[in-house]
């Protein structure tokens, strides 16, 4: 997929919102654009009544929405759902549809605490770091791992921590790292915790690299690697009005408040 893809439907006068990643949709191909970038996030959430009704009044597609509503009603499930929306203009060439209808098939076969855990990771590379939580904090209170072992917790606990640390929440990732250490027992964890633990209190982060049994070379690499990163940090060439609307602006989209 590349170049532009012009629109062979009209825009929306009122957007279709898309709450787990803070985005208004407002014609079809930005909602297949929407659905083949986010495969993991395409859920009842998105793909319900409401999203049928949205496509009949303001795009005017009453074929489509006849066709979606019956999908819904019959659970045929996401992969027919999605499928069909593609369909409807023929955005995908024949190789890329193929490629997509084999990826909703390998992810219907996933477990269902999988496909939590990789909703999780999706909104955290796109910096919607509470609906990330929330997601990961779900699929670690399912009981049923469905034989995916202590080490799958340990990697969702690990990208919790990632989530807090971008939150500048240090104690909280300090925690969700420890955790994660604890199942993984993986150098990168350790480190990650106690990076979090460095900038949470420098001054006690010595006596925390001793009580973890960090190897000789750790804290040194650890504040090393904060002070490049300080040191590398651009300096802000907007005014500080600007700068603080795109904080107001950054933290919404990130905490999705």
């Amino acid at each position: 997929m590349g170049g532009y893809i012009l629109c062979q439907i009209k825009r929306a006068s009122m957007p279709y919102y898309i709450e787990n990643i803070s985005t208004n949709i407002y014609s079809i191909e930005e909602l297949c654009y929407y659905f083949y970038h986010n495969i993991y996030l395409l859920d009842e959430t998105i793909l319900n009544e409401h999203l049928c009704d949205w496509i009949r009044k303001e795009l005017g597609l009453e074929r489509l929405y006849r066709r979606l509503y019956k999908i819904l009603e019959d659970e045929q499930g996401t992969s027919e759902f999605i499928l069909a929306v593609f369909k409807e203009i023929n955005y995908l060439s024949h190789q890329e549809f193929k490629k997509l209808n084999e990826n909703l098939n390998l992810i219907q076969q996933q477990p269902a605490v999988l496909r939590e855990k990789k909703k999780g990771d999706y909104l955290l590379e796109n910096k919607m770091y509470v609906n990330a939580l929330r997601i990961y904090d779900n699929a670690l209170r399912k009981r049923d791992k469905e034989g995916l072992g202590e080490q799958f917790n340990g990697g969702i606990y690990h990208n919790m921590g990632c989530a807090y640390m971008y939150l500048f929440q240090f104690e909280e990732a300090a925690e969700c790292f420890l955790k994660a250490y604890g199942l993984l027992g993986t150098r990168q964890a350790l480190k990650h915790y106690l990076t979090a633990c460095c900038m949470m209190d420098e001054k006690s982060f010595p006596k925390v690299c001793q009580e973890m049994k960090a190897p000789d070379n750790m804290m040194e690499e650890i504040q090393t690697s904060l002070k490049e990163a300080g040191a590398q940090a651009p300096l802000p060439s907007a005014s500080p009005e600007e700068l603080l609307k795109q904080f107001i602006k950054d933290y919404h989209r990130s905490t999705g408040f």
